[in-house]
């Protein structure tokens, strides 16, 4: 089995729709003064954990595939902040991070409930 153009084409659109997400979430966090006090350490903590209890809820799967959910969108939101921030470590966790997880969390949750129902 050889890897063709089009398997990289759409691995890249793929790339690009999680990427996109992440910026709509710094997009709609910067358009909404209200929901940026909400976005602290401690709600996005509990919003993973709600996502982790509500991923394996709705695949019927146990809690490891939720915890495995749940680490896409943070190893995705890791590797966008260290290109943004010119790999610099200490600024990983910057103000943009958390928008930019939560919208790929999002994304995540939708098409993770999506795959469970079809």
């Amino acid at each position: 089995m050889s890897i063709g153009f089009w398997h990289i084409i759409v691995v890249f659109v793929g790339i690009g729709i999680l990427v996109g997400s992440g910026y709509l979430g710094i997009y709609i966090f910067n358009q909404n003064p209200k929901l940026k006090k909400f976005l602290s350490k401690k709600n996005v903590i509990i919003l993973s954990l709600i996502y982790v209890v509500t991923v394996s809820f709705i695949t019927g799967e146990n809690a490891a595939y939720g915890i495995g959910a749940l680490l896409t969108p943070y190893i995705i939101s890791i590797i966008n902040s260290i290109f943004r921030n010119n790999f610099k470590f200490k600024k990983t966790f910057d103000k943009k991070f958390y928008p930019f997880f939560i919208g790929v969390l999002t994304l995540s949750f939708v098409s993770t409930t999506l795959s469970a129902i079809f």
